[in-house]
């Protein structure tokens, strides 16, 4: 699958990955609670699997799920 990322500043990432859906890609991004909120990090976290490109994921302007 392909996820194509968009920051607030219009920095664009393309991430490929396989076995890997959008759920997968969000995980990170939130802390899940005891009454079934999720609380979105205001932090750096990993945007790919290789841990290779970090970002905060409050900056993200959009995601997109690019098809084959």
């Amino acid at each position: 699958m392909k996820i194509k990322v968009v920051m607030d500043s219009g920095k664009e990432y393309v991430i490929s990955e396989k076995d890997y859906s959008l759920k997968d890609f969000t995980r990170t991004f939130y802390t899940d609670s005891a009454n079934g909120e999720r609380t979105l990090h205001n932090t750096l976290v990993y945007l790919d699997r290789d841990e290779k490109i970090v970002i905060n994921p409050t900056r993200i302007s959009s995601v997109e799920v690019i098809e084959k």
